[in-house]
């Protein structure tokens, strides 16, 4: 992960030199997540008298979206959708083969503070971030054997995100970031995919779309 975070800097820097003189000031950004959620859920296998249970715990892989509206230059607020699929389970025994499938996402309402002044209308802007909202996990489970049942069910809970990271502003309608955070959700009334809770760090790249007249035209 580091050598990928030296990569895009490398990449990123040269080109958000020429990106100052920006104003964000009532912009808008829509957003593409990419990166990792370390998650509770760890891979096992069990075995027992009755059959052989094997789960299969995820890589941790976020996907998500996010918008984004500056009130003020160093002032956005954001609303971000984000989500992990993960652990499919195998449960063989007298009868049949139990299969199950689980993700866990987010909605989460917040703020971004870009808290170094000097960066202000500059291509490079590190901020502060903080949100709050639902954590929804939901769980199908199919059932082969004589018959074939399928169930589904979905837990709710609440959290909230802390974080911090950089935009780099590479032209008037694009930017790129890298963020991190870490989840603190409360428990789901049952467990999705062996687990109740899934606070843990994430870190992600961020790529943007920006448009808006804002308060530089």
């Amino acid at each position: 992960m580091l050598k990928s975070i030296i990569v895009v800097c490398a990449i990123i820097l040269p080109l958000s030199t020429m990106a100052d003189d920006i104003s964000m000031k009532k912009r808008h950004q829509l957003c593409l997540r990419i990166g990792v959620w370390n998650q509770v859920t760890n891979a096992r296998t069990e075995i027992s008298e009755d059959g052989v249970e094997t789960t299969v715990g995820s890589n941790g892989v976020l996907g998500g979206i996010m918008y984004s509206n500056w009130l003020e230059e160093d002032l956005a607020l954001t609303f971000a959708i984000s989500g992990i699929s993960f652990n499919v389970n195998t449960l063989t025994d007298l009868t049949g083969v139990l299969s199950e499938t689980s993700t866990v996402s987010s909605m989460l309402m917040g703020v971004k503070y870009y808290f170094v002044n000097s960066s202000l209308n500059r291509a490079v802007r590190p901020y502060m971030k903080g949100s709050a909202g639902p954590f929804i996990g939901s769980q199908t489970s199919d059932m082969v054997g004589n018959s074939i049942l399928i169930e589904s069910r979905t837990e709710f809970a609440f959290g909230g995100q802390i974080g911090a990271g950089v935009d780099f502003i590479t032209s008037r309608n694009f930017m790129i970031g890298l963020g991190g955070a870490y989840n603190l959700m409360s428990d789901f009334g049952d467990p999705i995919g062996g687990s109740k809770n899934y606070s843990g760090p994430e870190f992600a790249f961020e790529f943007s779309w920006l448009f808006g007249k804002g308060m530089d035209q």
